[in-house]
């Protein structure tokens, strides 16, 4: 009789009783029966209709209690005028706790806000602290049966270090021990067809029985526990495929060792091995991604300068209030959303927005939290908390994304539910039929073990995991990275490409694509005074123009005296005479003579002139310039029946000329990064399945949100680390790759399932009739899973259009 509240067994002498009408409530301690009295009185009653636990029982943790305000209060912070505070949860275990808990803390009064990430654990509460405290939130959700503690990054790293360390330590285990079993197996296996003595042959098995042992119980113990909780609850999954593959080929030779038949440990032992090898593999791949939105935070982290009167203190950005003015000096980042109060400057925005070209800000503009300042001192005014700044908002959309997303359950898990009980019905039947006809209790036991061991699922185990291991490791080797086998599967169905612009399709920064001279003029001479007194420049113009000299051997000159005016140009000496660069506007106001008619910022791009001694010199043309491989990528989609779109943060006219020189059917312009992440819901509500591909913060939403998300080298961190799909190298035509090799991958998954199975088709009725014994049963699941792992090594090659 399980507990109602927590479905575990009750202990003797530890029931307690709720009478509802004529149903008697069982409870295994009074602490589920207070969790029971308070849902139900809460009206959430309906919590344990809906709820769908993968396991019973309560965690360790549950309704120990004794929360202190003493110790909480250095966990809470201000956001959004309230105290808010953020929570791990331990014993989440379905979707309908997320909604018991919001529900729950969230009728405590003074509580405004309680929101929780099902995929994460971590719970936001935001309160009044004049009518409820931390500890009564803490003692709220231990009520309930969960085990509440506050959230650190010390924390979150500690957890993540505890599971790869055990990962790794379980999975090197593995490899040793199995390196040594396969010593004592090849000796066991020669002498099964050349002769051995028995007594060395008893050593050999005893020696296979202990190395074997830890293998399977203690690295392969998350299976084994795994497998046992798909039994308790109804639900068998791909853990108990593998448990049973292992149990009993390790269960057989075990009998086997004793009563002088043929031992088969070498398969219990490889079972276990390669599925940690996954496991590893998987591991370490979500705390990449899980580190992408601490890397968007640590953008407007470190330290700001705070006035207090017409001194300056330094100060954490999270101590900055709305209404602080602070100072932030050329090449540092703003710390918070704030308002220019004096000065002005050139603002690289690019991180956050998407635009190449610096934007001018000056009094009264307002500047983004993680934006750069390039040119000149600016006196700000705090806008927003650091909590609530661009940069955080952004943070909480792409966390938001990840956690609706849904786990793809693989193929073998989908069957696994129908395959292990009929495996284990038809073994039982055969058993019975057997010994029904007269035969030796041994012998027919040894025919249902046959059937169990032809039937192992060690082929059907090894068909995805040994595919997705030779598929990604391929396209590595290429400069694609893939952070998981479930994106291979995804890539290979989608159904549109979505690119971002700056930095995806285009270069990402201005690039100096000509010089025109006045007549009589050299293009080295104008190039050389420009780079001159843009030398010590951190403007994208001054690094264009550098660069354009030093890829063509253009010496130059130090400029000094060089003054700076945001958004409008450079002034200074060379070699003793005046020399300005800038706009045409700006030139005209230094008196400068010469300035031809028809100077225009060409489309998509812009005109800096050059004069020298108040006479024009010439003009440099700045472009950011499409991808050269762009158009390929575009032109493999649409031969694939994949429709493209692009989205921008730049103006219409820009995002259409790009999509028209890419090939891309359409381009969205001015969209912010909400903005973004909205248009690929809407296709994914509308039945497509999305890639987007970006390179900046402003894409971050966008590639959680997406059903594939990749990131081109050369971008933000971030993008790296929120996208599932990383391109190593700053080329498109890897992209065009990757999607073969999922196809092809995906295929050969396909493939080597359908062998798996028709295996079993045709082996099951032989061992059933006895016509193979386990020795041979054996040999045929060894050979089955060499046909799989030979096929999916011919995802070695790297597809070809």
């Amino acid at each position: 009789m399980p507990c109602f509240h927590c479905g575990g067994d009750i202990p003797p002498g530890m029931l307690v009783e709720e009478r509802k009408g004529d149903t008697v409530l069982p409870f295994c301690c009074h602490g589920c029966h207070g969790a029971y009295l308070l849902i139900s009185g809460s009206g959430l009653s309906d919590y344990y209709r809906r709820r769908q636990w993968q396991e019973t029982g309560l965690i360790p943790k549950a309704f120990k209690g004794g929360f202190r305000d003493s110790y909480l209060a250095g966990f809470v912070r201000k956001s959004a005028g309230a105290s808010a505070i953020d929570i791990i949860v331990d014993g989440i275990r379905c979707a309908s706790c997320v909604w018991l808990i919001e529900k729950i803390i969230g009728a405590l009064p003074g509580v405004t806000e309680a929101r929780v990430n099902y995929a994460t654990g971590r719970a936001r509460v935001l309160f009044d602290p004049g009518v409820t405290s931390p500890a009564a939130i803490f003692n709220r959700i231990d009520q309930i049966g969960y085990a509440p503690r506050p959230y650190t990054e010390s924390e979150v790293r500690e957890m993540a270090r505890r599971e790869q360390k055990d990962l790794l330590i379980r999975f090197g285990t593995a490899c040793f021990l199995s390196m040594q079993l396969m010593a004592y197996a090849f000796a066991l296996y020669a002498g099964y067809f050349q002769g051995i003595e028995p007594q060395m042959k008893g050593y050999l098995q005893l020696f296979s029985l202990l190395v074997t042992a830890p293998v399977v119980f203690y690295c392969g113990w998350p299976f084994l526990k795994g497998a046992w909780r798909g039994l308790a609850n109804g639900a068998p999954n791909m853990e108990l495929l593998i448990a049973l593959g292992a149990l009993s080929s390790f269960g057989y030779s075990v009998y086997a060792t004793f009563s002088g038949g043929e031992v088969y440990y070498e398969t219990a032992a490889m079972i276990v091995t390669l599925i940690l090898a996954g496991r590893l593999l998987e591991n370490g791949a979500k705390r990449r991604a899980s580190g992408g939105i601490a890397r968007l935070l640590e953008l407007s982290s470190g330290q700001a300068q705070r006035f207090s009167g017409e001194t300056l203190e330094t100060v954490d950005p999270s101590d900055l209030h709305p209404g602080d003015l602070i100072l932030v000096a050329p090449g540092e980042r703003f710390p918070v959303d704030g308002r220019v109060e004096e000065g002005a400057s050139d603002v690289d925005e690019s991180a956050a927005t998407g635009e190449p070209l610096p934007q001018v800000k000056k009094k009264g503009d307002e500047v983004i939290a993680g934006s750069t300042n390039l040119s000149g001192a600016l006196r700000v005014a705090c806008l927003r908390e650091a909590g609530e700044s661009f940069i955080a908002r952004i943070a909480h959309l792409v966390e938001e994304a990840q956690s609706r997303r849904a786990p793809i359950q693989g193929v073998a898990d989908r069957v696994a539910a129908y395959f292990v009980p009929a495996v284990l019905t038809l073994a039982v039947a055969t058993f019975c039929l057997h010994y029904w006809e007269g035969r030796a209790l041994g012998a027919s036991l040894m025919i249902a073990l046959a059937v169990l061991v032809i039937a192992c699922p060690c082929a059907l185990g090894l068909a995805t995991p040994t595919a997705i291991l030779a598929g990604t490791g391929a396209a590595a080797s290429f400069g694609v990275i893939f952070k998981g086998g479930d994106i291979l599967e995804r890539l290979s169905r989608i159904t549109i490409a979505v690119f971002d612009k700056t930095g995806t399709l285009t270069q990402g920064a201005p690039m100096l694509v000509d010089i025109q001279p006045v007549p009589g003029g050299k293009p080295k001479e104008v190039l050389a005074l420009a780079a001159a007194v843009e030398r010590g420049s951190l403007h994208p113009v001054a690094h264009a123009i550098r660069a354009y000299a030093d890829r063509h051997d253009i010496d130059y000159p130090t400029g000094t005296e060089m003054v700076t005016l945001a958004g409008a140009g450079i002034k200074g000496r060379v070699a003793g005479e005046t020399v300005a660069l800038g706009s045409v506007t700006f030139l005209e106001r230094l008196g400068v003579t010469g300035i031809p008619d028809g100077v225009e910022s060409p489309e998509g791009g812009m005109v800096v002139g050059v004069a020298r001694k108040g006479h024009y010199t010439g003009t440099l043309i700045f472009k950011d310039r499409i991808r050269d491989d762009a158009p390929g990528l575009v032109s493999y989609f649409r031969r694939q029946a994949i429709d493209t779109l692009l989205l921008s943060g730049d103006r219409q006219e820009c995002t259409d000329k790009v999509a028209r020189g890419a090939g891309v059917a359409l381009g969205l312009g001015g969209l912010s990064p909400a903005d973004k992440a909205r248009e690929i819901e809407k296709l994914k509500g509308a039945g497509a399945t999305v890639l987007m591909v970006g390179d900046g913060i402003n894409d971050a939403p966008a590639l959680s949100a997406s059903d594939v998300g990749c990131a081109v080298a050369g971008g933000t961190d971030i993008a790296m680390e929120t996208s599932d799909l990383v391109l190593a190298k700053a080329d498109l035509d890897r992209l065009a790759l990757a999607h073969r090799m999922a196809r092809r991958t995906m295929n050969v998954v396909r493939q080597n399932l359908a062998w798996a199975f028709l295996y079993n088709v045709i082996g099951i009725p032989l061992a059933m009739t006895g016509q193979l014994t386990p020795v041979y049963a054996a040999a045929a699941m060894a050979l089955s899973s060499v046909c799989v792992v030979g096929n999916s090594l011919r995802l070695l090659r790297v597809p070809h259009d």
